[in-house]
């Protein structure tokens, strides 16, 4: 009865902010509840509904939470000496800066790493050198959700593959994301030098550790205590936080000021994940549903088709406009509701990768959005440019990885 009540503070919530939310927003959560209730008189059962929005509970403490993570990362010392090696690298390995720089702040930052790379393009730079900066920006950040926790892809996967632990996903996708890193410099950087890349590594070791100890401190307590994946980061953070605000006093009014001014804004995130829960909880569990889809999934498809409709169901969409936390999560949700026999740990990278490539080249992402914003480039010349050639290849990359992965340990 509680869960019931709770969760329909959390749909009176997303009403309230539906009307300032995004036109993107606005059309998908239609389009889901729409199919929601058609599915709901139809063939599914009401409870279900419920259900998902019960399931979303856990968001609307995980979303404030990244947001204040962020807010005290942008503060740190470490993070503004990271920003200004990054600035001063030469021109020659500025876009490898920006790629690498946009990784490792991304992994914690999310969007909030464009406004820090940013800062290595010159003011008076051309606009192709603008593109191409907003670019290896947008390949850096997106491909840090392949490994890391702060990312809400991640968090979505947890909850549908809660048996994948931490220790197994991280490293896995750290590996992940350095190959995605591997490929995107062999493709782009001219010219290529292994010094620039050590430049730019180099440059990025005051943050760098510093993200290092708060994985490693999500991964220890998602391995030795039974917390969750959400549980885990839901726990070590805010402790995170306030260790670096009693170290810095003078931080807590500003982190605390950006993070409520944060969470008026974040009705957008919370009715994606909501619309994308409640269809995906309503159609998985909905007989007729199940019987049409369930010989396809549970061993009618072999599992390297699984895994390259896992990321191709996120990315083709997202090219024009539908957010992947939405095709993605459905369709991880409606394949976990049956026996579809894929090692967890490779469809969770999967759903990750779908996630971070569909992402790069959505013209309706808010990293787009933000990345072209920072960068003064229209969002479309980023999201229609060279990057739809390189998640075609990682997505070429990743399936036969994936693939392997499955069948060595299944």
């Amino acid at each position: 009865m509680l869960d019931h009540i709770v969760a329909g503070g959390l749909l009176l919530f997303v009403l309230g902010t539906l009307p300032q939310a995004r036109l993107e927003t606005k059309v998908l959560v239609g389009i889901g509840s729409t199919v929601t209730l058609i599915l709901i008189f139809t063939i599914a059962d009401p409870e279900a509904a419920w259900r998902g929005l019960e399931r979303t509970l856990i968001f609307a403490g995980l979303l404030p939470t990244l947001k204040m993570t962020r807010e005290v990362a942008r503060l740190m010392p470490s993070v503004r000496k990271s920003q200004d090696r990054l600035a001063a690298l030469p021109d020659s390995a500025a876009d490898v800066g920006i790629t690498i720089g946009a990784t490792v702040f991304g992994a914690v930052l999310n969007t909030g790493s464009f406004a820090l790379v940013s800062a290595v393009v010159p003011a008076d730079a051309s606009d192709d050198r603008r593109r191409s900066a907003a670019c290896a920006s947008m390949r850096g950040m997106s491909i840090a959700v392949l490994w890391s926790p702060f990312f809400v892809g991640f968090a979505v996967a947890g909850t549908y593959l809660p048996m994948v632990q931490l220790w197994e996903i991280i490293p896995f996708g750290f590996l992940c994301v350095c190959l995605a890193i591997s490929i995107a410099l062999a493709m782009f950087a001219r010219p290529f030098s292994f010094g620039a890349v050590g430049a730019a590594l180099a440059s990025l070791q005051p943050i760098a550790s510093r993200l290092g100890i708060a994985a490693g401190m999500v991964v220890l307590v998602g391995t030795f205590t039974p917390l969750s994946t959400l549980g885990s980061i839901l726990v070590v953070m805010p402790l995170l936080c306030l260790i670096q605000c009693v170290r810095r006093p003078d931080a807590l009014r500003p982190v605390l000021e950006k993070t409520a001014e944060g969470i008026k804004g974040l009705g957008d995130d919370l009715a994606l994940v909501a619309i994308a829960i409640v269809v995906g909880t309503v159609a998985g569990e909905a007989d007729s549903v199940i019987v049409h889809v369930a010989p396809l999934l549970e061993g009618g498809l072999p599992a390297p088709v699984l895994l390259a409709m896992m990321i191709g169901i996120q990315l083709v969409p997202a090219i024009i406009g539908i957010h992947p936390i939405i095709t993605g999560t459905i369709f991880l949700a409606a394949l976990t509701s049956l026996d579809h026999g894929v090692l967890p740990l490779a469809l969770y990278e999967a759903m990750l990768v779908g996630w971070g490539l569909g992402a790069m080249v959505s013209i309706a992402s808010l990293s787009v959005v933000t990345a072209g914003s920072m960068f003064g480039v229209p969002p479309a010349r980023i999201a229609i440019s060279r990057n739809l050639a390189y998640v075609i290849v990682i997505w070429a990359v990743m399936v036969p990885i994936l693939s392997i992965l499955h069948y060595a340990f299944i």
